[in-house]
């Protein structure tokens, strides 16, 4: 064993992993652990009676095994599930083009290693990637980040696994669930580019006249506030729901907004969040008094409704375009955490109000009783319009809970429940984040979410202290306040400095789409001679001269940029992430080609980008104009 293998091995390693390994660096409580020889004089070790390598040759072992993963010659990655004392690590670094990423959960095994062998250069090159510690899903999915295209292999250590596999085994469930994750993120971002850039644009006036969502936070502490999500089961909770209603705030998801009313049920705030315009339906016939948490993606339409909410709270988004609203606001919009659903910003909402506690209903995350909906919702009643004898409802009902592979998960009485990936995505989001929330789940039934607890109705309302006049004092004043917001002067957001402004993005997106037209003209003839194989040295040399300096002056449009960008990351995950479904086989082989491909891609997306936005702009522009003359005539 090497000491100075070791401080160079720690000293390559990011601040935050060395610091963790060092700190953390002590045995397993229990552990009969020693050091000793193989037959061939090697290192190994023996743990709790487990020979982690082999006892007769570990080097020969790891060689043997290292034969029989795959590699052709391309790029590559080895995620190893452990490694022992690190035998299979140099054979796989003497492979060209393989990134090995090494998780391990023992600091003490890690230190052996690098005892042993010296992996500091591998570490800086990053061509090995050491994974441990805390937020393993978060270091991961750095790590693969740009190799998005890259096969990947699973490389479990055997003699780890003999000795921990439940440890072993949660790694393998991270790395499942981070490529999951990532591959459901990257389908939406590219399935909806295009509709939340249109979103965003086309609510732009509307949203104008909105409070921020940062008015609300703090304004429910010491409540209690009712998430009503709208799983299967939220019909049977109706009953409780309308008992206790004047003891809690009631947060609505949209989709759950038309079965709560059809019972009575008329909840204070309504989320509204997915950008489809099929989700304006759930608010299009709603006459209560509910007001709108609204993301500026969400649909448009919702906010041109005849009836419906006309008033509300927007929210901050990630998105660069939102700046456009941002800029003309007195202070802070606010921003409330995102995990994929509705409900998911619905609990984080409650939370970010200041409430005591914060209950779920309504959130199954399975398909209940062979559901895909609760009954009421507006996907089921507008099958009344569609059923024919061809079409059935159940037909429709079977085909939702058949849209993805389907998977079973178990309930709060161990109960087995059908439920799918993407709602498992969702079911792991709010178990990573209950620890540092007061959440309590309410459903009736469903898929048991780990760490947060289950209860009911009556034992978190039925009130034996005589506080409920109190409690219900309380909650009125909160629902007072919320509305006594929607009335403060003058308004959050100008809506003069947002006409002027949208006035010069449109000019200077006037401007910029000349220079990208010249960079897809550009673009196209360096192509076209690389493809047909016809260079011209001269010509060609004058057009990369020419592109370069294309490129600097549209890199230096940075607002425009980020602007734009929303609308193109189909394109930009072909560039940086290597997702390349838009290059063919030759451009795939040919480097120079691809490259081509790449910055003609660039340009193409950044043409359509900038003309699209320049519409919508121009559309949301004429609105904010009228809207403002439309007032200066009332006045």
């Amino acid at each position: 064993m090497n000491d100075s293998f070791l401080s160079k091995n720690l000293a390559s390693l990011p601040s935050a992993v060395s610091e963790w390994i060092q700190t953390e660096n002590t045995m397993v409580e229990g552990t009969n652990y020693r050091r000793v020889l193989s037959k061939t004089g090697d290192d190994t070790l023996v743990i709790d009676g487990v020979w982690i390598h082999s006892q007769f040759d570990p080097k020969k072992e790891a060689l043997r095994f290292v034969t029989e993963l795959p590699h052709d010659g391309t790029e590559r990655i080895y995620l190893l599930f452990g490694a022992g004392i690190g035998y299979i690590i140099p054979y796989l670094l003497e492979r060209p083009k393989v990134t090995i990423l090494w998780m391990e959960p023992f600091p003490f095994l890690i230190f052996e290693a690098f005892r042993k062998f010296d992996f500091s250069e591998a570490f800086l090159s990053g061509k090995l990637v050491l994974i441990t510690g805390e937020h393993l899903e978060d270091q991961l999915s750095e790590a693969v980040k740009g190799k998005g295209t890259h096969p990947i292999s699973f490389v479990p250590h055997r003699g780890s696994w003999q000795w921990k596999e439940s440890d072993y085994v949660r790694l393998k469930h991270i790395a499942e669930q981070m490529f999951h994750k990532k591959d459901v993120n990257l389908a939406t971002l590219t399935r909806f580019e295009k509709i939340w850039v249109k979103n965003i644009c086309y609510n732009l006036p509307e949203l104008s006249k909105f409070r921020p969502v940062s008015d609300l936070f703090g304004i429910a502490n010491g409540l209690k506030i009712v998430i009503a999500c709208a799983g299967p089961s939220l019909s049977e909770s109706i009953p409780e729901l309308r008992k206790y209603r004047n003891q809690f705030l009631l947060l609505a998801v949209d989709t759950a907004v038309p079965i709560l009313t059809s019972f009575g049920v008329d909840p204070d705030l309504i989320y509204s969040v997915d950008p489809q315009a099929l989700n304006s339906q759930y608010l299009e016939d709603y006459k209560g008094e509910g007001i709108l948490i609204f993301d500026p993606t969400s649909t448009y339409i919702s906010l041109r409704l005849d009836k419906g909410p006309k008033k509300g709270f927007v929210t901050s988004s990630p998105f660069p375009l939102i700046q456009l609203l941002e800029k003309t606001s007195s202070g802070e919009i606010g921003s409330v955490p995102f995990g994929g659903s509705v409900s998911t910003n619905a609990a984080s909402l409650g939370t970010l109000m200041g409430a005591e506690k914060v209950y779920l209903v309504g959130q199954d995350l399975s398909f209940t009783k062979g559901l895909a909906h609760s009954k009421g919702a507006v996907l089921e009643e507008r099958l009344n319009y569609l059923e024919s004898r061809k079409f059935r409802r159940e037909k429709h009902n079977y085909k939702q809970l058949f849209a993805l592979p389907q998977k079973q998960v178990l309930g709060n009485s161990n109960e087995t429940y059908i439920t799918n990936e993407k709602m498992l995505i969702f079911k792991k989001w709010f178990e990573d984040h209950t620890k540092e929330n007061p959440w309590t789940n309410l459903t009736k039934f469903g898929a048991k979410l780990e760490g947060m607890e289950h209860s009911s109705f009556e034992r978190e309302f039925l009130n034996v202290n005589n506080d409920s006049e109190k409690e219900k004092e309380s909650v009125q004043n909160a629902k007072d306040l919320i509305q006594s917001k929607l009335m403060h002067n003058p308004s959050f957001f100008d809506q003069s400095i947002l006409t002027k402004d949208l006035q010069n993005t449109i000019t200077q997106l006037n401007e910029f789409v000349v220079l990208v037209k010249q960079g897809l003209s550009v673009s196209q003839r360096i192509y076209n001679q690389i493809k047909k194989n016809q260079i011209n040295p001269k010509t060609f040399s004058e057009d990369i001269k020419q592109m370069d300096r294309i490129d600097e002056e549209v890199s230096q449009k940075k607002g425009l940029n980020e602007i734009l960008s929303l609308g193109i990351q189909r394109v930009i995950l072909t560039i940086t992430e290597g997702y390349d479904e838009h290059l063919s086989l030759e451009e795939k082989e040919d480097p120079r080609l691809g490259v081509a491909k790449k910055s003609l891609l660039l340009y193409e997306g950044l043409f359509e980008s900038v003309r699209s936005t320049k519409r919508m702009l121009t559309k949301s522009l004429y609105r904010l104009q009228t809207n403002l003359q439309d007032l200066r005539i009332e006045r």
